[in-house]
């Protein structure tokens, strides 16, 4: 079996040169991305949801495919351009017999939660801090004489009648 140079992920490429990866997606020029490996690339399904990750390490000629996917979603290409295997849901339960290597499985990372204070707190703490909160702003629901006027100066000076 060829050694495998370029995976096909649902139609977007990726070409290892032996130093670096060259994505191409067919609508862009193709840019590159740096290292030997594609870690957890996302697979969708029809509807958009993703439904599986798929992860190669070029040079050591392993990949994983977490989840699923469909019929011609996973494409190895050899050096000349020749498909070495597709992968869709029949291959899967054949994995093993199509694969060179199996990159271990992700480890299942635990996901710290972020949890933002509440306003109270940011107020408590504020006050806590010494700090003086801003004053709140005096009743504007009914303008004064004194604001038109100020309204009126600045609509004479800064606009310009054409």
């Amino acid at each position: 079996m060829g050694r495998v140079t370029t995976v096909l992920l649902q139609g977007v490429g990726y070409h290892w040169d032996g130093r670096d990866i060259l994505v191409d997606d067919g609508i862009n020029a193709p840019w590159p991305m740096s290292g030997q490996a594609l870690e957890q690339v996302e697979l969708f399904d029809g509807e958009g949801e993703a439904v599986g990750a798929f992860s190669i390490d070029f040079e050591h000629q392993q990949w994983f495919l977490a989840g699923s996917s469909t019929r011609g979603d996973i494409v190895l290409l050899d050096e000349t351009g020749t498909p070495l295997a597709m992968f869709g849901e029949a291959d899967l339960l054949d994995q093993e017999a199509f694969w060179l290597a199996e990159l271990p499985p992700p480890a299942e990372e635990e996901v710290d939660e972020l949890v933002l204070p509440g306003i109270d707190e940011i107020l408590d703490e504020t006050v806590l801090a010494g700090e003086v909160l801003p004053a709140a702003p005096a009743d504007m629901s009914l303008p004064t004489n004194e604001l038109l006027d100020d309204v009126v100066n600045w609509l004479t000076v800064y606009s310009h009648h054409d």
